[in-house]
């Protein structure tokens, strides 16, 4: 936990520094309306496999993966391929990830996918400066809020216009996201406490889901996922979304990765 730790202790110097803290100023520079966003829930197709395509430079468990990642070409590269690629998640948190809330601007310069802001977001002030620079959504990881504070900060996000992506770890965890209301619910795979990646966790989780009332609800698969078998698998479970995101920042060919990917979903009928 060590580099979690470090990880929020560096956000809560960020939120005591920066110039975004007042919160009413945000509101006041905000239109009322996001012009010309359809929303990142959305654009999610029904029924087929969606592909959230996450843009990293870094991660605690795989290292560096290129430090001189050319953020809009990668934006460019994922443009070509909206027949599956529904959102494009940038993660933003500078100590073991190598973000910058800057990157989210420089994507959007590229493309009209959505964007899914992933940072390590507990302060409301987060979630304005999340909106300015130009997200369409936001993460909130349910292991790092209480329910009360998750409650608040999905309603803050709301009312500034952006959609949530509530993760969950557990069983615990998605009962928890469940209470707060969230529709759109991302399982992680990868346990934060030691990075390791289990793929059963989103199968036992979304089994466990069966007795509770799903309705509306999509759910996102996440981490460790490299193989068309598997998201087979979880789409007959009814998960049709998936985030990718080393897979596809390790990759020596990012654009010969995606043209595989799409032939392959085309060959299996789930595009």
């Amino acid at each position: 936990m060590d580099y979690l730790k470090k990880i929020l202790a560096n956000k809560k110097k960020e939120i005591k520094e920066n110039s975004f803290k007042e919160t009413d100023s945000f509101l006041k520079m905000m239109p009322e309306k996001l012009e010309g966003r359809p929303g990142f829930i959305k654009n999610i197709k029904k029924n087929k496999v969606n592909i959230i395509a996450e843009i990293k430079k870094a991660s605690p468990s795989g290292g560096s993966f290129n430090d001189d990642l050319d953020i809009g070409k990668v934006a460019s590269l994922y443009d070509r391929y909206k027949s599956f690629i529904c959102g494009i998640s940038v993660i933003t948190e500078p100590v073991c990830f190598k973000g910058n809330p800057d990157y989210i601007r420089e994507v959007k310069r590229f493309t009209d996918i959505p964007v899914l802001r992933k940072d390590f977001i507990f302060h409301e002030s987060q979630i304005y400066e999340s909106r300015k620079i130009g997200s369409d959504c936001i993460l909130l990881i349910s292991s790092i809020l209480s329910l009360e504070r998750l409650k608040m900060l999905y309603e803050k996000a709301a009312m500034a216009g952006l959609d949530v992506l509530a993760e969950v770890h557990s069983k615990e965890e998605f009962d928890r996201a469940l209470l707060c209301g969230a529709e759109f619910i991302g399982i992680n795979n990868r346990n934060l406490k030691n990075m390791e990646v289990n793929l059963n966790t989103a199968a036992e989780i979304i089994d466990y889901s069966g007795k509770k009332n799903m309705e509306g609800k999509i759910i996102v698969c996440e981490s460790g996922i490299e193989e068309i078998n598997y998201m087979k698998k979880m789409f007959q479970k009814g998960i049709c979304t998936f985030l990718i995101g080393s897979y596809f920042m390790k990759s020596s060919n990012l654009e010969k990765t995606l043209y595989d990917l799409e032939s392959e979903l085309k060959k299996e009928n789930l595009i």
